[in-house]
């Protein structure tokens, strides 16, 4: 009876010792880049994007999908130990940036008949901005654009089918995924306009007790990146004639 206490205890050490070193990594709920299929289970772009580096390196990474803030609180008391999103100097103060692995183009979309050919063109139209978005510093910090702030990019996507708004900006994944959704075929838009380009990051919370990883993984992603691997998985979520736009 004492050797089966002794081998439990041993057993339930182990496990524990494994969930403390087990990488986890949280997505931020917005689709296309993380969000839950209809099936129930989490997918879209960014957990594909961290399915290939678990295999890459060879040990599993637990995967939460959580809203925005929850994602980068956890990076700040170490519960989670990387995420991806946009780089800042406001993200810094959440976690450390440890390696690019892609630039997204921020656009413009508007209907057929109404082009956006320049900066200029933008004045005077009715743009949907997601709340709470940050895209360019010259378009966020124009007062003469009329910008309408709406509660997420389905909410834009729905008032730009109605009319309510002549455009919407955002970066071209998670665009084309609500027009998908919301059944607004690609040919009844005019062509984007590229307005900048945001660098996405793979962060690495400071308190995290994995430490000793952030090489490996670093080392995964450029890997990945050159390899192509990254490229196959984002050209799945633009249309043919957007891969263009978006680098």
């Amino acid at each position: 009876m004492k050797k089966l206490t002794q081998l439990i205890l041993s057993m339930l050490i182990l496990s524990s010792a494994f969930a403390n070193s087990q990488l986890s990594s949280s997505i931020f709920h917005i689709a296309p880049w993380g969000y839950r299929n209809a099936n129930g289970d989490i997918a879209g772009l960014e957990y594909e994007i961290i399915k290939e580096i678990e295999k890459d390196i060879g040990e599993p990474i637990k995967i939460n999908l959580v809203p925005y803030n929850r994602m980068i609180y956890q990076l700040k008391n170490g519960s989670s130990d990387f995420s991806i999103f946009f780089r800042s100097p406001k993200s810094e103060e959440s976690a450390e940036p440890l390696v690019k692995w892609g630039s997204l183009d921020i656009i413009v979309i508007t209907k057929q008949g109404n082009p956006i050919k320049d900066y200029d063109d933008l004045k005077g139209q009715k743009i949907g901005v997601r709340l709470g978005g940050f895209f360019d510093k010259r378009f966020d910090n124009d007062k003469q654009l009329y910008k309408v702030t709406q509660r997420d990019y389905a909410e834009c996507i729905e008032k730009f089918k109605t009319g309510k708004l002549d455009a919407v900006i955002g970066t071209a994944a998670t665009l084309y995924y609500e027009l998908q959704k919301q059944n607004v075929p690609i040919d009844s838009l005019a062509k984007p306009y590229f307005i900048g380009q945001k660098e996405d990051w793979l962060h690495f919370s400071r308190l995290s007790t994995n430490k000793d990883k952030k090489d490996k993984i670093k080392a995964s992603v450029e890997k990945l990146i050159k390899n192509g691997t990254f490229q196959r998985i984002f050209s799945k979520y633009l249309p043919k004639k957007w891969l263009r736009v978006e680098n």
